[in-house]
């Protein structure tokens, strides 16, 4: 990453760490019970969890593995990734700082490498595609999950402009061709990729990333302003007061060669 996008999703993810550990999002959804299905733990495996945030996903893969290594570039992420475990006393789950594109460990050390949404946060996806492809043993399980755009590229569009106003440190939601068609060019074998849906209520999407007032209002009217295919496409409603709508994500599973 560049210093300046390190210096974003720092500042970014410093502020959200908290809300993160209260996001029904992250700590559990139809995407996560793919993930852990097509990683296919093994009680004596050795996992790691690629921007690990507030440590959902290490968690998860923790009561299923030998041990599982956290990695974020946020140290309040880490820190609060840290205090989750020890208060569930999950003492398999460690924690270090480090950076996705670069990350702090050997060559064919981990058994599954997985990283859950946070691809749409990596300014050079490929790069950190190859070092997850680099950490896994020959054999091993990548899987990477993330919220993906549409195939219409104007909806794709809309999607990533709601995402960015919404949060400075997103650089690009790609559609599901394209993602896997990046796993498969990094050199992983595409055993398996699997749709699924999170669906999301606005005031809780944008308390998440600190959205000032205004700015809600304004991406608010824009949702509710959409077109009929955007809104059908991304299920945008009103349920009384409640505007409530859903991203596509895919679950992709790839085997080191």
């Amino acid at each position: 990453m560049t210093d300046e996008t390190k210096r974003t999703v720092r500042a970014q993810f410093g502020r959200q760490a908290r809300w993160y550990t209260a996001s029904a999002v992250h700590r559990g959804s139809a995407s996560l019970g793919e993930l852990l299905r097509l990683s296919a733990p093994l009680p004596e495996a050795r996992a790691l969890d690629v921007a690990t945030g507030t440590g959902f996903t290490g968690l998860a893969l923790a009561a299923r593995c030998r041990q599982v290594v956290g990695v974020d570039l946020t140290p309040d992420m880490v820190r609060e990734a840290r205090r989750l475990a020890a208060d569930r006393g999950v003492p398999n789950f460690l924690l270090c700082l480090g950076d996705a594109e670069a990350l702090p460990f050997p060559d064919r050390a981990f058994d599954i490498v997985a990283c859950r949404h946070a691809a749409h946060h990596f300014p050079d996806f490929p790069r950190a595609l190859a070092e997850m492809g680099r950490v896994a043993k020959i054999g091993g399980r990548v899987v990477l999950n993330d919220t993906c755009a549409p195939e219409n590229p104007a909806l794709a569009r809309a999607m990533n402009e709601w995402e960015l106003r919404r949060d400075p440190s997103h650089v690009t939601n790609r559609p599901p061709s394209e993602l896997v068609a990046l796993v498969d060019q990094s050199g992983l074998r595409v055993e398996a990729a699997v749709m699924t849906q999170v669906p999301l209520e606005f005031a809780d999407w944008v308390r998440r990333s600190g959205v000032a007032a205004a700015e809600a209002a304004a991406l608010r009217a824009s949702l509710l302003g959409a077109s009929a295919d955007a809104r059908s496409a991304f299920r945008i409603r009103l349920e009384g007061d409640t505007l409530r709508f859903a991203w596509d994500e895919i679950v992709i599973l790839g085997v080191k060669r």
